[in-house]
């Protein structure tokens, strides 16, 4: 749940909701208190207690249509939350989140700005977590981590002129990454090769992009052999490799947002006089043979060891990471599942209590059809034959509201239609199957009413 450390109980709505609950509760019951303080002698006699009167049948009847209606609504934004949670969860983040960990780690004040001081220590550092117990691969990380973050840069192919302004340049998201990120993180490689160790900063400048990037910037070509420039950082690479593009944006916005091209870059040729700001924080991401998590208490101790001043914070999971980019629709999902689940406990109740009500009135009817030859399965028929219609008419006309208001939820629902057919028949068919038992019980009542004691009541 998104920010829970800040939910609290607020005393304003405390006495908002305790004064709205008592308000409904004296409004409901002076309807029946008025009732009986003027009660028509009359119309009372006349239906001798056989019979619903039928203003009153009607109000509950109306009261069951609504409960029923709008615990279709709920139920339908809740299921269509889950089927958006469930199609989020089957998309392809770019990476393999299973058995892989990220952190940050803020390097020690008094690391200095020599740009050779500082690689010996992002080597240092890599070698120390590199070779824990149970660490499959493990690579330092200059700038966004997955999911997290942004680090844009301008670039423009070799041959080109440099882009008078931003608004004419072509951008991407830049990593500075060692030679184990690709395994570390799980990143398909589609074509050359990815940075090696070769690769350092006496080496010839290279650069490895995305398959978006390819096709973006190098459509019908290949892009391997190709050089392109780097603002910003001034670096002129050659295109060594493609990879698969990762969704940095996350699962579901990363198709809308506006930089989506990605280039990875070795952290060790970054232009020594940005080495200082790479120096004040790195980010890692490590994948280990089993639970990454347990993994976390000796890679602090292993850094420790190195520099006492080194600080390792924001470690998770990337599956964690994962889960997190998806925090506000699980919200969203929790908050309507429950409403949902109080709605149809309500309306189950509603239609209970007026099915109850109803069989408690026509007990002398429900004899004398027994008396007369009817069947106990005629009258359970019946009883539920009401309920049915009441709850027909509740999905009915909570269904055309759901088509309605379902419309609201297009920005925060993926893969899935608001009008979803499935969504709406499985909670239509839920309400359904959920009314009908809870109609069964006054059903068996009057299935069991001795005709001669019914009689006898007359």
């Amino acid at each position: 749940m998104p920010r829970s450390q800040e939910i609290s109980i607020d005393l304003r709505v405390l006495i908002f909701t305790v004064a709205l609950s008592l308000l409904a509760g004296i409004g409901f019951g002076l309807v029946p208190a008025l009732r009986v303080w003027r009660p028509n002698l009359t119309d009372a006699l006349k239906e001798g207690g056989r019979s619903v009167a039928g203003s009153r049948g009607r109000a509950q009847n109306a009261f069951v249509v609504i409960e029923i209606a709008t615990a279709l609504v709920l139920l339908v934004g809740a299921g269509l939350m889950i089927r958006t949670l469930a199609a989020l969860w089957s998309v392809d983040p770019g990476f393999v989140a299973h058995n892989a960990l990220s952190f940050e780690i803020a390097m020690q004040p008094d690391l200095g700005s020599d740009p050779t001081h500082i690689r010996a220590e992002l080597r240092k550092i890599h070698d120390a977590v590199r070779n824990q117990p149970g660490v499959v691969s493990a690579s330092v990380l200059a700038g966004a981590l997955p999911m997290h973050g942004d680090s844009e840069v301008p670039v423009w192919k070799e041959g080109e002129p440099k882009p008078a302004t931003a608004a004419e340049s072509k951008w991407t998201l830049f990593y500075g990454a060692e030679a184990d990120y690709l395994t570390a993180m799980g990143i398909h490689l589609l074509s050359g090769r990815f940075i090696s160790e070769a690769d350092s900063e006496h080496s010839p400048e290279v650069v490895v992009v995305d398959d978006y990037f390819a096709h973006k910037y190098f459509a019908g070509e290949n892009p391997i052999g190709k050089r392109i420039n780097v603002g910003m950082l001034d670096l002129k690479p050659e295109i060594i490799g493609v990879v698969g593009h990762v969704k940095q944006w996350g699962l579901d916005n990363d198709a809308t947002a506006k930089v989506q091209a990605q280039i990875y870059v070795p952290c060790t040729q970054i232009p020594d006089r940005f080495m200082p700001l790479v120096g004040n924080g790195i980010s890692m991401v490590v994948r280990t043979a089993k639970d990454p998590g347990a993994q976390i208490p000796s890679v602090r101790k292993a850094l420790a060891s190195n520099n006492a001043q080194q600080v390792v914070y924001g470690a998770e999971t990337l599956e964690e990471v994962i889960a997190g980019s998806l925090a506000a629709r699980q919200f969203s999902m929790v908050l309507l599942g429950t409403f949902a689940a109080l709605a149809v406990v309500l309306s189950s109740i509603g239609i209970y209590g007026v099915i109850s009500y109803l069989v408690g009135k026509r007990i002398q009817e429900i004899g004398t059809r027994i008396a007369l030859g009817a069947q106990r399965g005629d009258v359970v028929r019946l009883i539920l034959g009401r309920g049915f219609a009441l709850t027909m008419t509740g999905v009915g006309s909570g269904s055309v509201l759901a088509l309605i208001l379902s419309r609201q939820m297009k920005k925060i629902i993926y893969g899935v239609s608001p009008s979803d057919p499935a969504t709406f028949a499985a909670v239509g068919l839920l309400l359904i199957t959920i009314a009908l038992l809870a109609c069964y019980v006054p059903a068996r009542r009057a299935m069991r009413v001795d005709p001669m004691i019914a009689l006898r009541c007359e």
